[in-house]
């Protein structure tokens, strides 16, 4: 009777991990494609918004599907990274740290991003027309990386300090933030030729702002 009923709970207990883990995958999947079309990945909406004391030029853009507002903040906004700090450190931080703040925001949504491909590629649940859709998107997105990466250097080579660029792929546009106390037409030109030929966007959709 003992050996029976260890049996027993041995196979619930298999079974109870079984159905976890299929449960934990498929929520995994659904997740990922809250945003996409029928029977392709796509991806869940993250904010990602400068910090306080930014310029009150405002713009929109999405970084890898999901929405990325930017717009003049207040005083009183505090900085999405900086739930730890105090209301007058988060209310107006060095130009450094906006920049720092921003770029690690940025960061974050494109490794977010890699990870939701990544999961899609990886699962069990996911169709072969997912799959593929995410192998594909998951390289567009690491080349995206690299342009950007590019984009910033030769920004910064221009004698900026900081830059942080925001890509939009749903518009092909793309949102840029130098560290300048003023910005010329002429200057603001360079840096929209600069980000239009590295990440092959037109330059009427580059949209560039300045923060000191």
């Amino acid at each position: 009777m003992v050996k029976r009923q260890t049996v027993w709970l041995s196979t619930m207990m298999v079974l109870s991990l079984m159905l976890i883990g299929y449960y934990t995958m498929n929520n995994g999947v659904q997740t990922t494609s809250n945003s996409g079309t029928a029977g392709s990945p796509g991806s869940t909406v993250t904010t990602v918004t400068p910090p306080a004391g930014s310029s009150t030029t405002s713009g929109t853009s999405t970084l890898g599907g999901s929405t990325a507002t930017q717009t003049g903040s207040s005083a009183t906004t505090t900085g999405s990274g900086n739930s730890g700090s105090s209301p007058s450190q988060s209310a107006s931080p060095s130009a450094s740290d906006w920049f720092v703040t921003l770029q690690t925001q940025v960061d974050q949504e494109l490794s977010r991003q890699e990870d939701v491909y990544s999961q899609i590629i990886s699962s069990t649940n996911a169709t072969a027309n997912q799959m593929t859709q995410a192998e594909e998107q998951l390289k567009q997105l690491e080349t995206l990386i690299g342009q950007i990466g590019n984009a910033k250097d030769a920004v910064m080579g221009e004698g900026y300090k900081a830059v942080v660029i925001i890509p939009d792929l749903k518009t092909n546009q793309a949102t840029v933030y130098v560290k300048t106390s003023t910005l010329s037409a002429s200057d603001a030109v360079k840096v929209m030729n600069i980000v239009s030929q590295n990440l092959n966007v037109p330059i009427n959709n580059v949209i560039v702002n300045k923060h000191s």
